[in-house]
């Protein structure tokens, strides 16, 4: 019967196939010749048969016996295309709306590493929409300059929030301009928004980083807040006319200190003064060496 096994590439058991490719020779058939010429048993023939007559490849002229014809190639073949093409796109809807679901999903990943963190930030922000909240340092952002030069060029709104000398064209910037920022913490966090519904934070440890990306709203919430809390203070302190540029990392911690002083702050209420125990800290410790 030759090379049946395109037909059952297609859909076709392999005895569907030998029954219609031995009546698309012979034309018209019955049973028993059917079962001769295709090498089908008897015993199988007519539930063959049945069942592609039911698809509508084989057609059963009635009488005693019935014989049967078969579907032209040509309108199977045309048939199969369209079939094939509408079982691709309700495929493809359903997938696209399963993965959109996933996408929802508020689930927490975990990202090991520096230059991983660096490339998920990059592909989320070349995937934002409408709007980019970053609080960052100098490192981090040289990295990331391309990937916000293009979100700008999209259209998209960014704020930027540091403690470092930054600027960019194009973005809001809340920049402290604190030359020498890095002697303000003991970490060095980078916290990325997009669209105001997913997240990328943590600080950066090198190869021993561990960041953490989300979608979960509250996630989401916490770090934005941090964001708006940052440019807030920073808005504050502006208003009060008590910033300038050039400031060093000890003349942010005396106006911190001062100015929670006034407020009524204390070191328990506020990361900031948590920050700024350390630094003092840190201060005594190379006084201390010093004087040895």
């Amino acid at each position: 019967m030759g090379d049946v096994s395109y037909l059952e590439k297609l859909g076709f058991s392999q005895n569907e196939a030998k029954v219609y490719t031995a009546l698309l020779k012979n034309k018209l058939l019955n049973g028993y010749e059917i079962a001769k010429l295709s090498g089908v048993s008897r015993s199988l023939v007519y539930e063959v048969i049945n069942r592609l007559v039911s698809k509508g490849i084989l057609f059963r002229l009635e009488g005693e016996p019935s014989y049967y014809t078969p579907l032209e190639y040509d309108k199977l073949i045309e048939r199969m295309k369209k079939e094939h093409e509408s079982n691709l796109k309700k495929a493809e809807e359903y997938l696209r709306n399963l993965a959109g679901e996933e996408e929802n999903h508020d689930y927490v990943m975990n990202i090991v590493g520096f230059d991983k963190t660096i490339r998920k930030a990059a592909a989320l922000i070349d995937g934002a929409r409408e709007e980019i909240s970053l609080s960052v340092w100098q490192e981090e952002f040289t990295l990331l300059k391309g990937a916000l030069q293009r979100a700008l060029e999209r259209g998209v709104k960014i704020y930027l929030f540091t403690f470092e000398d930054i600027a960019m064209d194009g973005c809001v910037v809340f920049s402290y301009r604190i030359h020498d920022a890095s002697q303000l913490f003991p970490y060095r966090r980078l916290t990325l928004v997009v669209d105001g519904d997913q997240c990328l934070t943590g600080e950066n440890s090198g190869d021993r980083s561990v960041f953490t990306y989300t979608r979960n709203h509250a996630i989401v919430s916490l770090a934005t807040d941090e964001i708006v809390l940052n440019i807030f203070w920073y808005q504050y302190m502006k208003k009060r006319g008590v910033l300038c540029s050039g400031n060093t990392a000890g003349d942010f911690l005396r106006l911190i200190e001062n100015m929670a002083k006034e407020l009524d702050i204390s070191s328990d209420m506020t990361k900031n003064l948590m920050v700024y125990d350390f630094q003092r800290r840190k201060h005594d410790e190379e006084e201390g060496l010093r004087e040895r």
